[in-house]
């Protein structure tokens, strides 16, 4: 009977009760050439693992990144005709070609080509028109002449399926393939629909209800299992899935006679092209719909003739055209603003600043706009609001502006007017509600009812800024229930199960609807005297939780303990005025301000930026969600804004690409299939580098936010917004790896790694021989410089000896000569004097006679160790002149300075205490002292300044020993101590 009805319903039904209604479908185009015929016809398009875009025209295959369209594997094919293309889930790709079948690994880069055999009556079936994948992943190939060949790959090799045809002498084609609910393979042939029981047949003709013969040309299921077919010269035909008999009826609200495609969507929907246009078959409203194109950013006249149809895993819709390239719609990324439009009309309506509602029971969308008028929708469906970019309305009520909508048990519709309410029954009767407003109270005159709310027991509660009322439908006059303070700000309604909660001020009030009981709770907010606080909006999250939106901040408050804890954002800022809270099934919260939509996943305190609702100041959401399906239905100024919360957190993620690099302006060669190579080793020279990006399948809802890091220069991520290209100057030779990813949460992130070879020589060889050269350089100055110093050390080694007297170890004449001269010339510079001490041992040589030469050799070593520890400053010197005589130089030292150092060898020489047993003078040993003191400006003679401290000594032993006289070297003889 239902396939009766079916039919029925298709012939006998009014062509206008069967009306097809305009979808329209934004798209962008992309050009294959500017050439007309074939070269800028898309018959196939397919996408790979990585997420490019692969086009097949008659002459070659393009590869699409979203930015650049580049031809590939032109030296595969040599110029064959092609007749389908796929790529299976190996990443394969397959191309069917007047020469056979292409099977190239996008993984390998391997080329294979398979032949297709005779048909029985030897037909020749090269020229492979059609490629299907089956829900096994068997690959089908449908060839002229009747061929039908599938894959075997155990014996990489394609099989040929006899098939007897109805005339099998009469040559045939294999024109589409499909595969039906119950797996099994259905061809749209020359012959008409042939249906494949089993992998190998046998074939069963599917005829018309005429019983006329036809060709098939296309052949397709929807979801609910209904085949539809196009017959070539006679349009869109059908098979109901639970059709009694297995025969074709024809579509009669389709024109069209010339079908050029039929593509099922990932929905199970069928679209069609057609010589006049594309439609959709929605089989869950079983309608038709028309979809003309609107071609974005461009003047171009929209195409007319539709080569190929491809659903993209993201959602994405790629359209090949006859001549007019390729057109992609954007997948529906969950959430997009539709326009509203009159019924009939082509004007978009502006600023309608809309509350909207959804009823329940046919889905249809009701809209109040500015304007005070109630427009309403045809009853709506998911599917068909993600395809839609505008929404048809019809006036439903004209009336004073709503600013609330909500819907009853019983459909009726309940209007929040200017201090009332307007109650619509589901005929269509109306009443008014006026409220009782003290006219006394001028602020409340022009008072609005914002917020409704039904109870259990059928009573509707509605509230204004400062007044709660509640109503049953058939009382003459509303009841206040609540009075608040004319400064709370509003008063917000929340319905949780049988309980009625009145937020106002800093106030909760429980209302338990069914023993009138009320419960009070105040909010512990400190708040500034010149400010206030208000309640924007409630949800219930537990016996004892709740989430309060204030216009201050967005709080969790806890019941039972009144702790009030705020959230924030998952930057942990603060968020924006809430204006409404939403529960879904998986326990987490959606939440709109202005202009944007956020959630707070199930069991977090964070909230997620999910939807941008306004991109411009002057636009906001109005309204809080109504629920139609999955979908949540905002009211905006500029429209509707409808989202899909599950979509929202399922949709693909975006795949950026590299698109091109430039060394300074030159660009880099691209691979054999059209992608960027993965690795560039470049010279020295070649140190400035443009990278392009690029996104092949753009969101509808946002536009890409690349960010990019080039690893061996940046330490972190850089945003480089909406901004499709970054340059890098001056790099240094080295290794880099340059990373580009969507937005900050990007999951999939594209890579190029970059060797700069230093010149040859900063080359690793060059650095070797570097190291190597300087270690042979150290190692030669180290042996030289050891030499060097040996020598040295030998020199000063001899020096030493010829310079120092052996015996008491203080230096000899000849260094006392040498120290003189060098002194002499220091104090001219300095204009400084110097004094000479000759210093004789007294009765030495009986010293000798009487204890022997050892004894006087450790004498005179006793006396030039007391007279070197008598001289403090560096530059004094004292030496040993000959026999027992030694000699003292005192440089920058005058007449008096000398006397006191004489004094002081005097008594150094006292306190030694070296014993002289038997010496005329002492009991020990003594010295007798001359002294001279010249000036070097004089320029005399050193051996003046000597002779003259000679004299002077030779004086002290003829005055008795054991005393110093002082001479001038140009002076008499001057005794200075006796």
């Amino acid at each position: 009977m239902r396939t009766l009805i079916f039919i029925l319903s298709l012939i006998l039904i009014p062509l206008s009760a069967l009306a097809i209604q305009d979808i329209r479908l934004d798209v962008s185009q992309v050009d294959v050439s500017f050439e007309r015929n074939s070269r800028n016809s898309v018959i196939a398009t397919a996408q790979d693992s990585r997420g490019f875009i692969w086009l097949a025209s008659l002459r070659g295959l393009h590869v699409y990144d979203g930015k650049t369209l580049r031809p590939v594997l032109g030296d595969v094919l040599q110029g064959t005709n092609i007749g389908d293309m796929l790529i299976d889930g190996n990443d394969v790709l397959w191309v069917g070609t007047n020469s056979g079948i292409l099977a190239y690994s996008l993984q390998t880069l391997t080329p294979r080509w398979y032949t297709t055999k005779e048909t029985p009556a030897g037909r020749v079936t090269k020229f492979v028109k059609i490629l299907r994948l089956d829900q096994k992943g068997s690959l089908w190939a449908g060839t002229n002449n009747g061929g039908l060949h599938r894959y075997e790959p155990s014996f990489d090799r394609f099989e040929m399926i006899d098939i007897s045809p109805p005339q099998p002498e009469n040559p045939w084609t294999v024109f589409d393939i499909t595969e039906s609910p119950q797996r099994d393979i259905w061809l749209a042939t020359g012959q008409g629909v042939l249906r494949l029981l089993g992998a190998k047949g046998p074939a069963t003709l599917i005829p018309l209800h005429t019983g006329e013969p036809y060709a098939a040309r296309k052949i397709a299921f929807d979801g609910a299992g209904n085949l539809f077919v196009g017959v070539a010269g006679k349009g869109l035909w059908t098979m109901p899935a639970d059709a009694r008999q297995d025969r074709l009826v024809a579509v009669d609200s389709m024109q069209a006679d010339r079908i050029l495609n039929l593509y099922t969507d990932t929905g199970g929907d069928v679209w069609i092209s057609t010589s006049q246009g594309l439609y959709r078959h929605a089989f869950r409203k079983d309608r038709i719909f028309r979809h003309p194109f609107h071609i974005l950013n461009s003047r171009s006249k929209a195409p007319a003739y539709i080569a190929s149809l491809a659903e993209t895993k993201s959602g994405t819709f790629w359209i090949g055209t006859y001549n007019h390239g390729l057109l992609h719609r954007p997948a529906y990324p969950g959430a997009k603003l539709l326009e509203l439009r009159l019924k009939g009309g082509s004007e978009t309506l502006h600023n309608v600043d809309a509350v909207c509602a959804v009823n329940p029971a046919d889905s249809r969308v009701y809209v109040a706009s500015r304007d005070g008028k109630l427009y309403r929708s045809e009853s709506l469906d998911v599917h068909q609001l993600s395809l839609s970019a505008d929404l048809e309305l019809e006036e439903f009520l004209d009336t004073e502006r709503i600013h609330s909508l909500a819907w009853t048990a019983d459909q009726a519709l309940v209007c929040g007017i200017q201090n009332a309410i307007l109650y619509v029954e589901a005929d269509g009767k109306q009443q008014r509600v006026q409220l009782s407003t003290n006219e006394e109270n001028s602020p409340l005159l022009n008072n609005y009812v914002r917020h409704i709310v039904q109870t259990g027991d059928g009573r509707i509660w509605f509230s204004n800024t400062a007044e709660v009322y509640s109503w049953m439908p058939g009382e003459s006059a509303a009841r206040k229930e609540l009075s608040v303070s004319g400064n709370a700000g509003g008063v917000f309604l929340l319905r949780a199960g049988a309980d009625i909660w009145i937020g106002h001020g800093q106030n909760l009030d429980r209302i338990k609807v069914a023993s009138g009981h009320k419960d009070r709770f105040t909010l512990p907010i400190q708040v500034p005297d010149d400010e206030s606080i208000s309640i924007k909006s409630m949800l219930q999250t537990g016996p004892e939780g709740l989430i309060i939106a204030t216009n201050r901040q967005l709080f969790r408050f806890d019941l039972r303990t009144q702790r009030l804890a705020p959230l924030f954002s998952h930057e942990h800022k603060p968020l924006p005025p809430i204006l409404s809270l939403w529960l879904d099934h998986d326990g987490s919260i959606w939440l709109h301000s202005l202009s944007t939509i956020f959630r707070i996943p199930s069991g977090a305190d964070q909230a997620w930026e999910m939807v941008e609702g306004s991109s411009h100041p002057a636009s906001n959401i109005t309204s809080a969600p109504a629920v139609l399906g999955s979908m949540l239905v905002y009211g905006h100024s500029d429209g509707l804004l409808v989202m899909d919360p599950l979509k929202l957190l399922t949709r693909e993620p975006s795949r950026p690409k590299i698109s091109d690099v430039r060394i300074f302006d030159r660009p880099v060669d691209t691979m054999p299939l059209g992608r960027m190579p993965a690795s560039l080793d470049l010279d020295h020279q070649q140190n400035y580098l443009t990278f392009s990006f690029s996104v092949p399948e753009k969101s509808a809802l946002t536009a890409p936010r690349f960010l990019y890091m080039l690893q061996g220069v940046d330490a972190a991520w850089n945003d480089a917004g909406t901004q499709a290209s970054v340059s890098y100057a001056q790099l240094q030779p080295g290794r880099y790896v340059f990373h580009l990813k969507d937005g900050y949460e990007g999951t999939h992130t594209e890579s190029m790694g970059i060797t700069i070879h230093p010149p040859w020589w900063l080359t690793a060889w060059a650095k070797a021989g570097y190291a190597l050269a300087l270690v042979t350089t150290v190692l030669i100055s180290s042996l030289l410089f050891a030499h060097l110093q040996t020598t040295r050390i030998r020199k000063d080694m001899l020096e030493n000896l010829v310079m120092q007297d052996p015996l008491t170890g203080v230096p000899n004449r000849r260094k006392f000569q040498e120290v003189l001269a060098a002194e002499k010339s220091r104090c001219k510079r300095s204009n400084h004097q110097i004094s000479v001490l000759m210093i004789d041992i007294d009765n030495f040589k009986g010293f000798n006679d009487r204890f022997g030469h050892q004894a006087g050799d450790e004498a005179l070593r006793k006396v030039a160790k007391a007279l070197s520890g008598t001289l403090n400053r560096p530059e004094d010197f004292v030496g040993r002149y000959g026999g027992e005589e030694f000699v003292v130089v005192l440089p920058s030292t005058n007449r008096s300075g000398a006397e006191r150092v004489a004094e002081k060898i005097q008594q150094a020489l006292y306190m030694a205490n070296i014993p002289y047993p038997g010496s005329p003078l002492s009991d020990r040993i003594t010295v007798s002292l001359g002294i001279s003191t010249f000036s070097p400006q004089t320029d005399l003679h050193i051996d003046s300044g000597l002779f003259s401290a000679d004299q002077a000594l030779y004086q002290a032993k003829r005055n008795g020993r054991n005393c110093f006289f002082y001479k001038d070297h140009c002076l008499a003889l001057t005794p200075v101590q006796q």
